[in-house]
């Protein structure tokens, strides 16, 4: 198998599992720029907007590839996802993702809460799965982690619409620590996909204690393997810029 295929296969695996950057209504509005890396290497950019109101959410992703095979392949990721709010907690409505890397992939979720249902369609076909109380999209995902960060929470069992499924996810923070970003030290609460034993990918989001709980980094990759880093370089937290700080004591 070509290098060329490899990476084509890996930049796709990254940014359909990597997208639980989110916010809650109750907290607040936030949009973040981050440098992407690649084995240390700058491969691209991300931006993500959150924006809530009138008991309705929104929240945009945006992914370009501009340097290296990201940009040869020319990486290019769109999502957005719109819900509301239900028992205090989020609820997805509309999912709908395109992520171009040579090929082009799109992916959407119809929710019909009414008739508990939802509709996906994907590139190998289309679903409807039925649906319980507490099942997020990828979006929703986020939101519910960031949600539970400010409430204390420290672990989560959720289940997640996959396409042609619902699948049980499991998150926990694995550690609360000073992180050293171009934005200056932040304190984080780092959260990790539990994956099973035998596993050796992994998958975190740094969420920024001191800023609302808003994800300034994420990792991705596996041991041994590619590594993904997503770096925050400029963050809005309800429409007022986090200016830079001083630097992680030595």
């Amino acid at each position: 198998m070509s290098s060329h295929t490899n990476s084509l296969k890996f930049f796709l695996a990254v940014f359909l599992l990597i997208p639980a950057l989110c916010v809650a209504d109750p907290l607040t509005d936030f949009e973040a720029r981050l440098e992407l890396y690649r084995n240390g290497k700058l491969s691209g950019e991300m931006r993500f907007e959150f924006t809530a109101q009138d008991g309705r959410w929104t929240m945009l992703s945006e992914t370009k590839g501009t340097k290296g095979m990201a940009s040869w392949i020319g990486l290019q990721e769109n999502s957005t996802g719109e819900g509301d709010w239900a028992a205090g907690q989020p609820r997805p409505l509309r999912y709908e993702r395109n992520v171009k890397a040579i090929v082009t992939r799109e992916w959407s979720a119809e929710f019909d809460w009414d008739n508990q249902v939802v509709h996906t369609v994907y590139p190998d076909g289309a679903s409807t799965l039925e649906l319980e109380p507490g099942v997020v999209d990828e979006m929703g995902l986020g939101l519910a982690i960031r949600q539970g960060l400010g409430n204390g929470e420290d672990e989560w069992f959720l289940k997640q619409v996959d396409e042609d499924e619902v699948e049980d996810v499991h998150f926990k923070v694995s550690a609360v620590k000073p992180v050293q970003t171009p934005l200056g030290c932040m304190n984080m609460h780092v959260v990790e996909k539990v994956r099973a034993p035998t596993s050796k990918r992994y998958t975190r989001t740094y969420y920024a204690t001191d800023h609302e709980f808003a994800p300034v980094l994420v990792e991705h990759g596996k041991q041994g393997g590619d590594h993904v880093r997503g770096q925050v370089v400029a963050l809005k937290v309800n429409g007022k810029p986090v200016a830079a700080g001083p630097d992680c004591a030595q």
